[in-house]
């Protein structure tokens, strides 16, 4: 089950800081751009964001997209329209297009490998909902080889 958020401040900044279900690491989103999106009176009804396909996969089993330093946008990777677009999207209970899945590939070492899936599109619909809190994201998923 995902935690909910945590509100931290930094000097003139609130943050919200949300925790990775796998591993300890946050991410954090501007307080401001969470209550522009109307998520302070957000309540979860399904496991999943409404989307336009049934196939859902769950969270902890997709690997957090990180993004580089190189693309900053407006926060540590965030765009702030496309953030609070797809936040506005589930308070409003609007159909929102699936994140697309690769299906990594099993390997037989001791690594561990703990997550089954990787971001190749959807990033700020990934992070939404992680801080949403839902546990599933609906998703179209391919293999290494597609």
């Amino acid at each position: 089950m995902i935690k909910p958020y945590q509100m931290l401040c930094f000097s003139d900044h609130r943050l919200m800081r949300v925790p990775f279900p796998r591993f300890p690491a946050e991410f954090e989103i501007p307080d401001d751009w969470w209550a522009e999106a109307g998520m302070p009176e957000f309540v979860r009804q399904t496991s999943a964001y409404r989307s336009t396909t049934d196939n859902w996969v769950a969270l902890d089993e997709i690997e957090p997209p990180f993004r580089l330093p190189s693309k900053p946008l407006d926060w540590r990777g965030f765009d702030r329209t496309r953030m609070v677009s797809i936040l506005q999207g589930f308070v409003a209970g609007e159909a929102i297009p699936p994140i697309d899945l690769l299906i990594l590939p099993t390997l037989n070492d001791i690594s561990g490998q703990p997550f089954k899936y990787r971001v190749l599109a959807g990033v700020h619909r990934f992070y939404a909902s992680m801080a949403a809190g839902f546990e599933f994201l609906p998703s179209t998923t391919r293999g290494v080889c597609s």
